[in-house]
């Protein structure tokens, strides 16, 4: 009866191994989407699961929790081995030297996302657990490329074991808003697990300097070093060892092009500093002169890795001879963010995962000098690392300071794209006995945007996924200030509309609120949390809303520097705003702000039947890779075309031209240009040319046709005519303009009817008429 039971337990848990493998198969073979430069396409994927029975799907579950916890612990007894047998500091630099490096060149900055097997919390993850081993410990034999490969492919199981040995079949029978909450706590968790970049290394700079110098003096009085000398320290050993290492693949790639042995040989030893006696006693030995070149470079190649380790070595007076700052004061710092071997020896190992000391001390103290195999680890936590040096004794006045800052960052970023004059902060307003402060409001033709700041820290315990603190700072960030800016819509909606009501906010507004026909918002916050600010649609089940809740777009500084920066033109700003907050709430994403961008530029948020689907994810992770590799290029110095949305030139010309006449609701024309989806527009310009040619021949017949109506699916409510004419009867300009609104207006639904009228005798301009005309029901 045993070994009949124990065949059926081996027999089944062979069924569930073949599910898993199936599974995976699955996973591997199939792309949620795909992205280009021209056009995104998106795959329809199923749910692998969806076939199997609630014991089978338990089982697999269960399977796979096991099996992983498994793989976790052996990968990690594998690791251990590596770092006790080998030299660890040469491993540790080999992989992330090869790991973490990207190639950059005229066709700019090449980006690993979405590519590299190892990423900087793999490297992460390798160095803390070298520093839970004692000094005496450490291995002593050299680090040949077989341990290299074992090094990459154990770091990459561990990581991978680690996020599935917490599945837990028992999740299955929770309730919807037990689903939704353990959702949002797995994306936290796998994003303080993976994701390091919260901006672009200039706006990492830039924001961390400008926010933190504040507190120069104060650390000189408590460290005797400041923010600013920690910073640049940290900026010096970075661009060091890229300096470092790209001189190392320039000096590689020469020995590489050379296809003679024997110069080979010579100019290796001469690159490590030996000389042609050297070099012929290397020949000479048994074998070496009848390798392959090939084999031979490669031979060459891994001892030349065994001196990596020097790319990543600091002294404080190497230091502080290029940076300018006194070698006591730099010593300091170094000394402040550095481990020595053996520090993390009682730190629990599956806590590094989610709170790594080395996030906050990147640095190695060793015998030799200072070892920092990733100085871009700092600026990843430089909020968190500073804000930590600095709030023991001054709490309140970083609360402030952050809040301040914030504010004038995002005026100093609207005031640029924005008119100065019409952007105002620190609006004061009532609403009955209560008075509230909105942080920022700017006005551009007929639209009106409220900012509003959130300066708020995300704890540690939020981002180790602790749903209590998960959902406070939601509160603040997402529904706090959602719910006030759109306090502010309600009101500033009832004053235009309804001009006797007596209001002291009308005389602190630079505009009459009259000429208002649209308030949009938007929410930026200091931090990046998890990307979730960007997937509203995940908290709808979790019950952490209150009723009648309207989300706008929220996003960090960092984000919300680049799209200022990524549209040209402010009625795209405008637009991209009013369209995300179309988008909350209705449609499911995954993904960051930047994807959202990406996605812009190909699509401008025409989704077609995509954004009416039910229960339809769409997963737009790496759709910023353009954006990535042009911003990514330009902090090199690698200037490439900006990435821009898709438009075509006529409608690009006609942007241009309402911007520089400011003719009467422009923005709003453009707002509905840009309803047209890339392919519309380009059909609609190819339209215009066929119907020119047409109009040239029949333009004295009566009746000849001279106007493309766009009638809209019911799903929108804004029709478009474009209207031609020519000299000979441009006396009648008026007349076509009217029948072509009419008939753009016949449609119950359309409320709307853009009219663009061209004399086509008159190629100096895109237009010559343009009117937003209204439906009589309005």
């Amino acid at each position: 009866m045993g070994k009949n039971n124990k065949a059926r337990r081996a027999e089944k848990k062979n069924q569930i191994t073949k599910k898993l493998k199936k599974l995976r198969a699955q996973q591997t073979c199939k792309t949620i989407t795909k992205s280009s430069l021209s056009s995104p396409v998106f795959t329809m994927l199923d749910n692998p699961l969806r076939n199997l029975t609630d014991t089978q799907r338990r089982d697999l579950i269960w399977q796979i929790g096991e099996d992983n916890k498994k793989k976790f612990q052996k990968s990690l007894n594998n690791i251990q081995d590596l770092l006790k047998a080998h030299d660890p500091i040469t491993l540790l630099a080999i992989i992330s030297g090869y790991g973490l490096s990207v190639g950059a060149g005229d066709t700019g900055v090449q980006s690993n996302e979405g590519r590299a097997l190892i990423t900087q919390s793999h490297v992460e993850m390798l160095q803390a657990l070298l520093l839970q081993i004692p000094r005496s410990d450490w291995g002593t034999n050299p680090v040949t490329p077989d341990v290299v490969q074992k090094g990459f492919d154990t770091l990459t199981e561990l990581g991978r074991a680690f996020s599935f040995s917490g599945m837990n079949n028992g999740r299955l029978d929770a309730s919807a808003k037990g689903k939704a909450i353990d959702c949002i706590q797995f994306l936290v968790r796998s994003n303080t697990q993976t994701v390091r970049n919260w901006g672009y290394y200039s706006q990492v700079f830039n924001i961390s300097t400008e926010l933190y110098s504040y507190f120069d003096e104060i650390l000189l009085d408590k460290h005797e070093f400041s923010a600013t000398t920690i910073i640049k320290t940290f900026n010096f050993m970075l661009r060091s060892m890229e300096k470092s290492l790209t001189e190392r693949h320039v000096a590689l790639s020469k020995l590489k092009a050379i296809k003679k042995p024997k110069e080979l040989v010579l100019k290796y030893h001469e690159l490590i500093g030996q000389g042609q006696e050297e070099a012929d006693q290397f020949y000479e030995v048994d074998g070496i002169s009848k390798l392959p070149i090939k084999s031979l470079f490669l031979m060459l190649l891994s001892h030349y890795d065994l001196g990596m380790s020097d790319s990543f070595y600091f002294t404080a007076e190497a230091v502080s001879s290029k940076t300018g700052i006194d070698s006591e004061s730099t010593n300091l710092v170094l000394d402040y963010f550095s481990y020595s071997p053996g520090a993390l020896e009682t730190h629990k190992t599956e806590f590094l995962f989610l709170d790594n000391p080395v996030w906050n001390k990147p640095i190695i103290k060793d015998e030799k000098a200072y070892f920092c195999p990733m100085p871009q680890l700092f600026f990843s936590f430089v909020l968190s690392s500073l804000d930590e040096v600095i709030e023991k004794n001054n709490k309140d006045k970083l609360h402030d300071r952050r809040a301040n800052y914030l504010e004038e960052k995002i005026e100093e970023i609207v005031k640029r794209r924005f008119p100065e004059a019409l952007t105002v902060s620190c609006v004061k307003w009532r609403v009955d006995e209560k008075q509230f402060e909105t942080d920022l409001i700017t006005f551009i033709d007929s639209h009106a945007i409220i900012i509003e700041a959130k300066a708020h820290k995300i704890s540690k315990s939020a981002l180790r996924g602790a749903p209590d603190r998960i959902k406070r700072h939601i509160k603040e960030i997402l529904v706090e200030p959602s719910i006030q800016s759109k306090r502010l819509e309600n009101r500033l909606n009832e004053l235009r509309l309804d001009a006797t009501i007596s209001d002291a906010l009308r005389d602190r507004l630079p505009v009459d609120l009259s000429s208002i026909h649209k308030v949009l918002r938007v929410s930026v916050s200091l931090e990046d949390f998890a990307s979730l600010q960007a997937n509203f649609s995940r908290f709808i089940d979790t019950e952490w809303l209150p009723e009648d809740f309207y989300p706008c777009p929220t996003m960090n500084l960092a984000d919300f520097e680049t799209l200022f920066d990524f549209l040209d033109h402010p009625v795209q700003i405008i637009h991209y705003l009013q369209r995300r907050t179309e988008l909350e709430g209705h449609v499911s994403f995954l993904g960051d702000e930047l994807d959202f961008m990406g996605l812009y530029a190909m699509t401008l948020f025409n989704l077609g039947s995509m954004q009416s689907e039910d229960k339809t994810e769409i997963i737009i992770s790496e759709m910023s890779a353009p954006l990535d590799k042009y911003y990514m290029s330009r902090d090199e110095g690698i200037i490439l075309e900006k990435p821009r949305p898709k438009i075509s030139k006529l409608f690009n010309d006609i942007f241009r031209k309402l911007e520089e006449r400011s003719t009467p609701q422009w923005t709003e024309i453009g707002v509905l240009l840009n309803m047209f989806s890339p392919n519309d527009q380009s059909k609609l310009a190819s339209a215009v040319e066929m119907l020119k040619k047409g109009v040239s021949r029949t333009w004295q017949k009566e009746g000849h046709k001279n106007a493309i109506i766009y009638a809209p699916p019911e799903a929108s409510e804004y029709a478009l005519a474009y209207v031609l004419f020519k000299d000979g009867n441009a006396h009648r300009r008026y007349e076509f303009i009217e029948n072509a609104a009419a008939s753009g207006l016949k449609p119950e639904h359309v409320k709307s009817c853009l009219v663009i009228a061209k004399n086509i005798d008159q190629d100096d301009l895109p237009y010559h008429y343009i009117s937003l005309c209204k439906s009589s029901d309005n």
